[in-house]
């Protein structure tokens, strides 16, 4: 017996461009903002890593983003990986 899946693209780019979508971007790239910021061992003069989230221009889905913001959290990226771990883990 098998079983025949029909994707609705309307339903699909409904879902992803929810409120409820949004919060759990949101959610998981505050997540990756802490925890990037937390493996970095920055100074009080650095501002951390920083997190927003957008909605794509082509489909409007979000999209969420974490990035350095000077030069200690690109060091903190270069030498200890701290976004990347942040990332996987």
């Amino acid at each position: 017996m098998s079983t025949r899946l029909v994707f609705v693209s309307d339903g699909f780019k409904e879902l992803l461009c929810s409120s409820g979508v949004q919060s759990a971007v949101e959610s998981a790239a505050q997540g990756i903002q802490a925890r990037a910021n937390a493996n970095a061992n920055l100074s009080e003069k650095s501002t951390g890593y920083y997190m927003r989230t957008v909605q794509g221009s082509t489909a409007g889905r979000w999209l969420g983003f974490v990035g350095a913001t000077d030069h200690e959290t690109l060091v903190a990226e270069s030498e200890y990986q701290a976004l990347t771990k942040a990332v996987s883990g």
